[in-house]
Formats: structure tokens, sequence, C-alpha cells
């Protein structure tokens, strides 16, 4: 039985963190968090993201951008 250190497991691009937070900043300009289909059809009109990053990464996009509005909404009311 072979391991995964023995490369049969593809590792994710290591810069995906970074298009997860591109597409949150991207949503929350767009005012684009209130469905997933509102937070792709804005993704896709930025033609900045390949169609499959978009199918991979719009729920964890959305999941950030509504927390960073969360967080900056606490942040004022405080």
């Amino acid at each position: 039985m072979r391991s995964a250190d023995e490369g049969n497991v593809v590792p994710l691009r290591s810069n995906n963190g970074d298009i997860v937070d591109r597409m949150a900043a991207d949503l929350i300009r767009f005012e684009a968090t209130g469905t997933e289909s509102d937070a792709i059809r804005s993704l896709m009109c930025t033609r900045r993201y390949s169609y499959s990053d978009i199918a991979t990464f719009v729920d964890d996009a959305l999941a950030v951008a509504r927390q960073e509005i969360v967080t900056t909404e606490m942040a004022r009311a405080s």
C-alpha cells in the first residue's frame, strides 16, 4: 500500500487561499453575497477567474465574504 507521501495524491495549488480571498473581495465589492447564483454571475463577469475556479471556490468565497461583512459590522457597532 502506498502512502500519500509517495506521490499518488496531487496537492492543490498553493494559491487557493489567495483565489478565495480575491473572490470574496470581489463579491463584497459587487454586493453579490446574497445567493450562490448571484455570486457565480458576478464572478464570471469579472473574467478574472476560470470556470473551474468559480465552481470549486464559490462556496468558500461566499463564506469568507459574509464573515468579513459580519466582522466589519461588529467592529462598527462596538
